[in-house]
């Protein structure tokens, strides 16, 4: 059995971005080493466990100082059994990484995301401190100590309407020239975010569509350019990475999510909100519950039977499916407040035409020829 556990150490961030899905930005509260170690040793109980990754998310991470990452990793080491290995990834802001936050994740063997928009100009329309003032600055320099540290990672881009308004050369050249590998997210309508008047619709479809064929046709262009979403489509649709049977896993539900507070839930990380709402009877405190007994509960097996059947619809019913194999099913929650659904709208506005491009591309390569 192979895992994901997601440590959610602290709510607090020190940005207040405009797309942001996740809640209680504002609130101090931090995750105990108590908590994390209760964790671990429910997790490493299991001798079923082959694999277990841990990723630090929500809000920043950095705010608890490197004094607690540090004792929290030597839990993570500490408490393992001899035959796994983990791997320990972060994704930060990147606003508070100094040179000792990079001699750390460098003698840890972290692998670090970065959260940035792109150029100036289109960070900093979204990526703002607590007063709205732009952070690309210091975002940009955190990014070069960790190159300079020679620091494991990559940046992540959100693409809004706001992004659809500027050259997609610039957000290409912008990662390229800096050979920095990256992946995009849509601006979608999921956790604190879901209300939003601004996030992405059908309406931008034409917009998105010629937006992305741009950057499609300058990834073709420059082969050393990586962008995740891309080349991991490329390799699905021409047999390097095969349908993956496992239903959790396509399902999101072999990842852990433990808030600052102690509470627990399987599934993506996007759902924080949900399952502190709507879908709160999966949501459980390590200190009265069992992280895998909580996956034998009434409430976690109906969730877990509704979003295999929303894999099994995407795969009867969608041409898409070997693409996406089923999305993402915080998309379809938050969308339809359900997940035995097929297509939904980032479906529609990304998973649906990206394949589209990469054909097309592959047509016109061809008549060229």
């Amino acid at each position: 059995m192979k895992i994901v556990t997601v440590f959610h150490p602290t709510t607090f961030c020190n940005l207040d971005c405009k797309y942001c899905w996740a809640p209680n930005k504002s609130d101090n509260l931090k995750m105990s080493l108590r908590v994390v170690e209760q964790t671990l040793k429910q997790l490493y109980n299991n001798s079923d466990l082959s694999k277990c990754d841990f990723l630090w998310l929500t809000g920043e991470p950095l705010v608890m100082g490197l004094d607690y990452f540090k004792s929290a990793v030597s839990l993570c080491y500490a408490l393992k059994p001899d035959h796994l290995a983990p791997d320990l990834i972060m994704q930060t802001n990147g606003t508070l990484i100094n040179d000792a936050w990079a001699d750390f994740f460098v003698k840890n063997d972290f692998v670090v995301g970065v959260s940035i928009d792109g150029p100036k100009h289109i960070h900093d329309n979204q990526r703002v401190n607590k007063v709205g003032g732009g952070t690309f600055e210091a975002t940009v320099r955190g990014i070069e100590l960790l190159i300079k540290h020679g620091v494991k990672g990559s940046a992540l881009c959100v693409i809004t309407k706001a992004t659809l308004e500027t050259s997609p050369d610039d957000l290409f050249f912008f990662f390229h020239d800096r050979k920095i590998a990256w992946s995009y997210l849509l601006e979608a309508r999921i956790g604190e975010n879901v209300s939003s008047g601004e996030a992405l619709s059908e309406s931008d479809l034409p917009k998105l569509e010629r937006f992305l064929g741009r950057l499609m046709e300058l990834w073709g262009q420059y082969p050393n350019t990586y962008i995740r979403d891309f080349d991991q489509l490329s390799r699905r649709l021409f047999g390097e990475v095969g349908f993956n049977s496992d239903y959790n896993n396509l399902g999101c539900l072999d990842i852990l999510n433990v808030t600052a507070e102690g509470e627990f839930f399987w599934g993506n990380p996007e759902l924080m909100s949900a399952t502190k709402n709507d879908l709160r009877e999966i949501r459980f405190n390590i200190s009265t519950h069992d992280v895998w007994g909580s996956r034998e509960t009434p409430s976690f097996q109906s969730v877990e039977r509704a979003i295999h059947r929303g894999i099994e619809k995407c795969q009867n019913e969608c041409p898409y499916f070997v693409g996406c194999q089923g999305g993402n099913p915080a998309h379809k929650f938050y969308q339809h407040g359900r997940f035995d659904v097929s297509t939904h709208l980032t479906c529609q506005l990304n998973d649906q035409i990206i394949p589209n491009l990469l054909l097309q591309r592959m047509e016109n390569e061809f008549q060229s020829a």
